[in-house]
């Protein structure tokens, strides 16, 4: 039977649904056919209903912040805490857990902190907002349909057969993350706590038969589902029953699964994307502050990552660990009249990791460079993390992860996987010059290259119209990474810096809002 047509067919068969619970968390896994050589594992956090970013990384040195826009809706500054020496500071409840929680995880290194991250004209409706984050595509249009996901995309460009279920997601649902477009490549799970007796039994030892029709279609398919459910039911099994927890987590959905996805891990299972979720985030009334809904819930996920990261490491196992958080969408300024917030654009992303530049990204959010509709402006798109975490965790070219999200997004401020390289094909170059922020909210920005020693700098900017000014002349600085502050010249838009050294030639887009 076709393969396509299998897995497809089985996303509509509830009746012959695969799955399993393991310690009564209930699992699907995506069977994506990609096996890299490295034990390189990617999980993702999804934080549904729109996390408050203002109260998670708080400006607590911003008078506005408490004066005017969140009155009595506000983390004191007497308890925030304080982000190395930027003036970010985070919600308190980012402290609970093993060694301090996320703020330890900050402290020691492994925790990046991502401010303003968003898209263009964003969308604030829940699922529309986090189909476009699961898709990493900006719609056109509100009606251009959204049909498959960044790593649907991804993993469905290797055809290789692996043993193991590449991608899983912790729950009892599909997710868009891992479609591809034309097909739901996995098995699907609705509220199976069978799966490996049932794996075993369903028309077992029985032969393929030949021929053509519906008949032989239907049973061919329910025999091939058999033995897909048989084959990926014991490799998980086997993976759980062989791997252990060292550490008790803190009670809790998400301590729960954290503790299952370390557990398989430790057991061998060579599947590379976890997806996790916790809701909750959409507050619009008696949000809290130090102690209420929003408190608990980055506590949670505090308590959960922390304890996963000390299991991980206590077994030698945390170095090939990248998790990170996503949420559809921030809240705004304001806080509402029923003590919660509504709607809002930019948010906030958490990486964590060994790997990762443990470090605050962008500027605090800041009231006095609102849009059109009063919202925060993004400073980062997205899709900028999404191009790191496919070229350098999990080996994608350049040209691949140009397919995937359609073109290539500059890495944030030179990069959160700083200890990582991006895999490039030989006739690709890399990526010398880079600009950040972008986009930029009042066109001042940095622009970091590298410079061969006695080599000059000439730098020119073309705006919309193709009008080129010229911003530095054959400058000398000295050699090696460079950053360079840049005023641009003219009016917001989208403008093209021309980088000139010697006779290499290189041109950056920046976004001037």
């Amino acid at each position: 039977m076709n393969r396509r047509k299998f897995i497809k067919y089985s996303s509509a068969t509830a009746a012959f649904s695969a799955g399993f619970n393991l310690g009564k968390i209930p699992v699907w896994a995506k069977t994506l056919d990609l096996d890299h050589p490295d034990d390189n594992v990617l999980v993702i956090i999804q934080m549904f209903g729109g996390n408050d970013a203002l109260n998670t990384v708080i400006p607590a040195d911003n008078d506005l912040y408490y004066s005017k826009f969140r009155k009595t809706l506000n983390i004191p500054k007497s308890k925030a805490l304080k982000l190395s020496n930027t003036n970010s500071y985070l919600n308190p409840a980012l402290k609970n857990g093993k060694n301090d929680g996320m703020f330890g995880l900050f402290k020691n290194g492994n925790l990046a902190v991502i401010q303003g991250v968003g898209y263009p004209n964003p969308n604030l409706s829940h699922f529309r907002s986090t189909d476009i984050w699961l898709s990493g595509i900006t719609p056109a249009n509100d009606s251009e349909r959204l049909e498959s996901g960044w790593l649907g995309r991804y993993f469905d460009k290797v055809n290789e057969v692996s043993e193991h279920p590449d991608c899983m997601n912790i729950g009892s649902s599909s997710s868009l993350l891992f479609s591809t477009g034309t097909a739901d490549v996995g098995i699907s799970v609705e509220n199976p706590n069978d799966f490996y007796e049932r794996g075993k039994d369903l028309l077992s030892g029985e032969g393929f038969l030949t021929g053509s029709g519906a008949y032989v279609d239907e049973r061919n398919f329910l025999l091939d589902l058999s033995i897909q459910s048989n084959k990926y039911s014991k490799v998980v099994k086997n993976a759980f029953d062989s791997g252990k927890n060292t550490t008790e987590y803190a009670k809790g959905k998400l301590s729960d699964e954290l503790k299952l996805v370390s557990r398989l891990i430790s057991g061998g299972l060579k599947t590379k994307v976890y997806l996790l979720s916790i809701d909750g985030f959409d507050t619009h009334a008696g949000q809290g502050t130090t102690d209420g809904k929003h408190a608990g819930l980055l506590s949670e996920i505090s308590n959960a990552v922390s304890y996963f990261m000390a299991d991980l490491k206590t077994q030698n196992l945390s170095k090939n660990v990248l998790g990170m958080t996503v949420s559809e969408f921030g809240r705004r300024p304001n806080q509402n009249d029923s003590n919660g917030t509504d709607h809002g654009a930019a948010g906030v992303m958490f990486m964590f990791g060994e790997d990762v530049n443990g470090k605050v990204y962008g500027k605090a959010l800041d009231f006095n460079n609102l849009d059109k509709n009063k919202d925060f402006v993004y400073q980062y798109d997205y899709r900028s993390v999404y191009d790191e975490v496919l070229s350098k965790w999990l080996g994608s070219d350049g040209n691949t992860t140009n397919q995937i999200l359609g073109k290539r997004f500059e890495s944030i401020e030179g990069g959160i996987l700083v200890k990582r390289s991006s895999i490039l094909l030989s006739n690709e170059k890399p990526i010398q010059s880079l600009i950040y922020p972008n986009p930029t909210v009042d066109g001042r920005i940095l622009l970091k290259t590298h410079l061969e020693p006695r080599e000059t700098l000439t730098v020119n900017q073309v705006d919309s119209l193709g009008r080129k000014y010229a911003v530095f002349q054959n400058i000398q600085m000295g050699s090696g990474q460079t950053e360079i502050p840049v005023q641009l010249i003219g009016k917001p838009g989208t403008h093209i810096l021309e980088v000139l050294k010697a006779d290499k030639k290189e041109t950056v887009r920046v976004i001037w809002l």
